[in-house]
């Protein structure tokens, strides 16, 4: 398992809100090790332990944590929140006090879908599954809140190669912008950064298997889809820099 220490800061109040639910989901993950992560917090802890030239800054307000089928069977992630004082929401979204934490679990068929777990429910997304079974990268950060105050944080996210697969995957059933500049990102850390300092790199064998083939596929999609410049637009990330990225990472 690869380690990261570094020192962040909150530049509002809506990134207190996320940096303090991100210091809840620590508090009640601490003793599981099948959960990470994900979603646009997950590129942002990724974009501060490994630096690199070009990111194009996204914030989100919300954490997405991604827990194994097991962990949902068990209620035990339900329990731990409404402990700390969140409210179920609408199933996998837990709310307190403005901070935000959605629950994911793996998908069965490679697609977002519905799922019914342990008597609640939560979105599946695919990539999931692999993203929890390979080691994880663990972010040690101390977080400067806007009024002054810091927190020790401790938490794991997947690889920089395992997030953009999860993140590619998630292109195939929404088509947002944000997923865009999040993948562009993380392919910059991949490319400027050595591999083994990542956790590895397989997205450019010349035959990926399972969820890498279908992310490599999607990427190669992405690169060459006629809207790419329209999705772009006003995002900071240009086409032909995506492209550009997409191609030098996947397999010739």
């Amino acid at each position: 398992m690869i380690e990261r220490s570094y020192s962040t800061f909150s530049a509002s109040h809506a990134d207190d809100r996320a940096f303090l639910a991100l210091e809840d989901v620590a508090h009640v993950t601490r003793d599981f090790d099948d959960t990470r992560v994900v979603g646009g917090l997950m590129v942002a802890l990724l974009t501060e332990a490994f630096p690199a030239e070009g990111f194009v800054v996204r914030r989100t307000a919300d954490v997405d944590t991604a827990i194994s089928v097991e962990i949902a069977h068990s209620g035990a992630l339900h329990e731990r929140l409404i402990a700390a004082g969140y409210t179920a929401s609408g199933g996998n979204r837990y709310v307190c006090d403005g901070r935000v934490v959605d629950v994911l679990v793996p998908s069965s068929n490679g697609r977002f879908a519905a799922a019914v777990l342990g008597g609640r429910g939560f979105d599946s997304a695919p990539g999931l599954s692999l993203a929890l079974a390979a080691p994880p990268i663990l972010h040690r950060l101390e977080v400067a809140l806007s009024d002054g105050s810091s927190r020790q944080v401790e938490v794991r996210t997947p690889t920089v190669e395992l997030a953009v697969v999860v993140k590619a995957l998630a292109t195939r059933s929404r088509h947002a912008a944000k997923d865009l500049v999040d993948l562009y990102n993380l392919l910059l850390i991949a490319e400027q950064h050595p591999r083994d300092e990542l956790g590895g790199w397989r997205l450019d064998d010349p035959e990926p298997i399972g969820a890498r083939r279908d992310a490599a596929r999607q990427l190669e999609h992405l690169r060459t889809m006629p809207g790419l410049r329209a999705a772009l637009f006003g995002t900071g990330v240009t086409a032909p820099a995506f492209a550009q990225l997409v191609r030098a990472q996947l397999a010739r």
